[in-house]
């Protein structure tokens, strides 16, 4: 459970390895810091965390008041049952207790470190920072990665601290210098004599931890948890906090039980799928879930399977087959396109200018001639990968042999040119391709032209698939309907 990280921060204020690393990366023992100007660190675990703003929250309407709000208990709540039991809460864990140990052996000891010692190494650091590039010093840096300044004296603080106490147990003089394997031995070696005793997740009690006279409460590690998930997490856990309650106020009728069997067929459906999946050889969704930390009762409680259960069934009473036909018929042209036919293709990228005279890149039309030339002379699918190999200058799909994937008409992502190309010749082969399948180009995108080899086709899918595609975006704009996210402010976005 240890992760050590104390030791390493330790080290990496030192003058060695201080310089080495991102500042934000040591200060807050691998944590993502809170965004400056936020209140995350201070805020009390009822205020609220975010809010839906829009009709939905206006007098009278599902979010109004405290119904659209999210205080930091709740957003902890949801992240404990996520990521409580995953390898990055358990190190969150030990950093917490490493953390909480040091501050109550340095009472236990009287050890205090004064501000004097604090600023001189403050200046210490910030010397080191100017002469490694941080020209405005290091109260800018730290400012710039969104840490408070309060935050960094009391991990700066809590690192002397650990010096100390190593340096006073290994019996060394006050600046004798320490390595990280010294800090962290003699760290590890304390809490195996004060010993932990942890308790099951998901902490009922309101008690994670014990070591000593340290008590690590569920609360705690709530807050603490928190800070180490990317803020991007905590926007998309929040915002699903917000539509599984906007849900629930679309569909009144459902009642407690009813959600339950909702989740219960949910369950039954992503467990088919787990078991379907050759990727997982048979394991089966407990086991997978197991395996990341989670439970099925860790489903049932998260808001995004919540919210999916009731999508779920929300399209099952609102459509049956032939009104799932319906769908697709008027709109056969946005399913088949993102779900219809594909084909796999592979290219060769060469960059190109619109500029006859870039000093940096060949122009279009001088790329495009010899990349014509280039064609012409390929004879068999060996020779293309060849030219790949040879000439691409897009590294990553030259590494993978030319291979862009497989994609339809629709295909988000793919240069709208080269789709255009490749569905321009499949159609005028009729659909088809022979084994060796079809070259095209040159083919001009945005920022160099490709030549592209075509191959293994697949038609569109049976009407059994293409049902559940229906249904899957059917539930999609039901959920979007319910609540946009850019409906939802939260603390981490800017005042």
């Amino acid at each position: 459970m240890l992760s050590g990280v104390m030791s390493r921060f330790s080290a990496l204020l030192s003058p060695v390895l201080f310089l080495a690393a991102p500042i934000a990366a040591a200060l807050l023992l691998g944590a993502a810091p809170a965004a400056a100007g936020s209140s995350e660190s201070s805020a009390g675990p009822n205020e609220p965390a975010a809010r839906v703003a829009g009709p939905l929250a206006e007098e009278g309407a599902a979010l109004h008041g405290a119904a659209g709000e999210v205080s930091f208990a709740r957003l902890d709540d949801v992240l404990i049952w996520r990521d409580g039991r995953s390898p990055n809460g358990k190190q969150a864990l030990g950093q917490l207790l490493e953390l909480r140990v040091l501050a109550a052996m340095a009472r236990a000891e009287g050890l205090e470190v004064s501000d004097e010692a604090l600023r001189a190494r403050f200046d210490e650091l910030d010397a080191m920072a100017r002469q490694g590039g941080a020209e405005d010093g290091l109260a800018a840096d730290i400012a710039a990665r969104g840490i408070a300044p309060e935050e960094f004296r009391e991990y700066l603080r809590l690192a002397m601290i650990h010096e100390a106490l190593t340096r006073k147990a290994l019996g060394l003089a006050d600046d004798a210098p320490l390595t990280a394997d010294q800090q962290q031995l003699w760290l590890e070696s304390a809490l195996r004599k004060r010993g932990v005793s942890e308790e099951a997740h998901p902490w009922a009690d309101g008690v994670v931890c014990v070591s000593g006279d340290v008590t690590i409460t569920r609360e705690d590690f709530g807050a603490h948890l928190r800070d180490q998930v990317d803020a991007k997490d905590k926007r998309n856990a929040l915002y699903l906090i917000l539509l599984e309650r906007a849900v629930r106020a679309r569909m009144p009728e459902v009642t407690p039980e009813g959600l339950e069997s909702a989740l219960d067929r949910e369950i039954e459906r992503r467990s088919a799928e787990a078991l379907a999946d050759p990727n997982y050889k048979g394991a089966s969704y407990e086991q997978l879930l197991d395996a990341r930390g989670l439970s099925i009762e860790a489903v049932r409680r998260d808001p995004a399977i919540r919210a999916a259960a009731l999508a779920h069934e929300a399209v099952d009473r609102a459509h049956d087959g032939e009104s799932l036909k319906a769908v697709y018929a008027a709109e056969r042209a946005y399913f088949d396109g993102l779900f219809g036919e594909s084909v796999e293709v592979r290219v060769c990228f060469r960059n190109a200018s619109p500029r006859e005279d870039d000093p940096l890149r060949p122009s279009f039309t001088k790329v495009e001639a010899e990349m014509a030339e280039m064609l012409a002379a390929i004879e068999a699918p060996a020779d293309f990968a060849r030219v790949i190999e040879i000439h691409s200058e897009d590294r990553t799909t030259r590494e993978q042999g030319g291979l862009v994937g497989r994609f339809t008409r629709g295909t988000p992502g793919v240069p709208e040119g080269l789709r255009e190309a490749t569905f321009a010749e499949l159609d005028r082969q009729g659909g088809k391709l022979g084994p060796d399948g079809a070259l095209i180009g040159p083919i001009r995108l945005e920022n160099g032209v490709v030549l592209a080899q075509l191959s293994k086709r697949l038609p569109s899918p049976t009407w059994e698939t293409m049902s559940q595609h229906v249904h899957r975006e059917l539930r999609r704009r039901f959920l979007e309907e319910s609540l946009s996210r850019d409906s939802v402010i939260t603390y981490l976005d800017p005042k």
